[in-house]
């Protein structure tokens, strides 16, 4: 039986997951493991199914989504420019709910992916080089750094890195 308590090894596992990237905007496409034991480390034999729980601040889930006994949902209408955290428990039949599994967050992009500089006039609405500028400021950042810049976090996966610098290049001189 799946107790209240339940650290589900393979849920855990859920937040360094298979986060699937945004199938597209306002969308993000969610996997992970099925748990295979109980908190007793017995095989699991009376899983019900998962809920997937997000909303737009830590640890602070305002909407909770009962997908059944599927192990990938898509969460969609989520609103461009905000960032959503997810957590996703598992049930057994009996209805007794596991802790949440680790948390993420994925940004809905809300202007052109890689335009990180939307106060100088000129470049609110393109990809130009205020944003390379921009980058190179946050380059090698993480959501605790002192230059951290969420904007420049393009991929939304808490680092400043190349994939980011990949993606903005790759939008260098795109018009809104």
């Amino acid at each position: 039986m799946l107790k209240r308590n339940l650290i589900l090894i393979c849920l855990c596992y859920l937040l360094f997951w298979e986060l699937i990237p945004i199938a597209s905007a306002g969308e993000v496409m969610l996997a992970w493991d099925p748990p295979t034991t109980d908190s007793d480390g017995y095989p699991l034999t009376d899983l019900g199914g998962y809920k997937v729980y997000y909303g737009t601040a830590s640890g602070t889930y305002n909407t909770s989504i009962n997908v059944n006994n599927v192990t990938s949902w898509t969460v969609t209408n989520l609103s461009e420019g905000r960032g959503y955290y997810f957590a996703v428990t598992a049930y057994d039949i009996a209805g007794n709910e596991s802790d949440f599994s680790n948390e993420v967050i994925k940004r809905i992009p809300g202007i052109i992916p890689g335009n990180i500089d939307t106060i100088t006039p000129g470049s609110v609405n393109r990809v130009d080089g205020y944003d390379l500028i921009a980058l190179e400021r946050a380059f090698g950042t993480t959501p605790v750094s002192a230059n951290w810049n969420p904007l420049a976090d393009i991929d939304g996966n808490g680092m400043v890195d190349q994939q980011d610098l990949g993606i903005l290049i790759g939008n260098f001189g795109a018009v809104e």
